[in-house]
């Protein structure tokens, strides 16, 4: 089978003078694998992994502060080895193809929940 995986994306920014919006529609994509793998981590503001059980390629990943204050990064690394590729902050979500195996995330000030699914490739 194929288009397993469907996305509806929509930007619209108004502001001022700045005004723009994207809307590519809804986005198929396949999905190649049976896993998945989520649920709810916490995180202090020493970067760990995100738990990937039998997920061992990742593909499309859906991630959500569910913390109403403080901001979480995602990015690859653990400690001090973390480098950031995204934040979220309080109550935002995002969803996006995951570039690395071993996705991990740190909260930016006290102990924030990450709610993850992310999908085998």
């Amino acid at each position: 089978m194929a288009d397993e995986i469907q996305l509806s994306l929509k930007l619209a920014v108004r502001k001022s003078s700045l005004i723009h919006s994207e809307s590519p529609g809804t986005i198929t994509a396949t999905l190649t694998g049976n896993n998945a793998t989520g649920g709810v981590q916490t995180f202090t503001t020493t970067a760990a992994v995100l738990s990937m059980s039998s997920v061992t390629t990742a593909g499309y990943g859906y991630f959500r502060n569910i913390d109403g204050t403080n901001f979480v990064e995602l990015g690859t690394g653990a400690g001090t080895n973390f480098v950031s590729f995204a934040k979220l902050k309080a109550s935002e979500a995002a969803i996006m193809r995951l570039g690395t195996n071993a996705p991990s995330a740190r909260a930016g000030a006290a102990t924030v929940g990450l709610q993850y699914y992310i999908l085998q490739d």
